[in-house]
């Protein structure tokens, strides 16, 4: 059995990185819509505990302004946000083997934000906007509800 170290080290494939981005689905991209929650590098644990104290306050103003912004079109760069906060997560997920977030530590999560960081290319986002794009168009057609 591998450690997490060596998981870790391991180079992730093309065919891999393909096989994410045709996995992405409707829910998986829902959550991209607030800005609030994206990822920080570098965040440190009462960082982490004040922001989540935040976003707990703010979660019915940011319910409804996440409806009405789901009204509408997405622009070039909510896409391109989007996109790259997707190929964060499909890393991270890749790393994290299964774990959910909550189940590492604390120097776990920080070395998990540090690789994903290093691994996230232009390349691996500009192959995950057709994607985003497609299920834009599928939400505003009333497809994914």
């Amino acid at each position: 059995m591998l450690t997490f170290k060596e998981f870790i080290e391991e180079e992730v494939t093309d065919e891999e990185i393909d096989s994410l981005i045709e996995s992405i689905e409707w829910e998986d991209i829902i959550e991209m819509y607030d800005e609030d929650e994206l990822v920080i590098e570098g965040i440190t644990n009462i960082e982490r505990f004040k922001k989540g104290q935040r976003l707990k306050s703010r979660k019915v103003l940011m319910a409804l302004s996440r409806n009405i912004k789901l009204k509408r079109a997405a622009t070039p760069d909510v896409i391109q946000r989007r996109s790259k906060t997707d190929a964060r997560k499909l890393i991270m997920k890749k790393l994290m083997k299964g774990r959910k977030k909550s189940q590492l530590s604390a120097a776990e999560k920080n070395f998990v934000e540090m690789r994903t960081s290093q691994m996230i290319n232009k390349n691996f986002v500009a192959r995950l906007v057709p994607k985003v794009k497609q299920i834009d168009r599928n939400r505003l057609a009333g497809k994914n509800k």
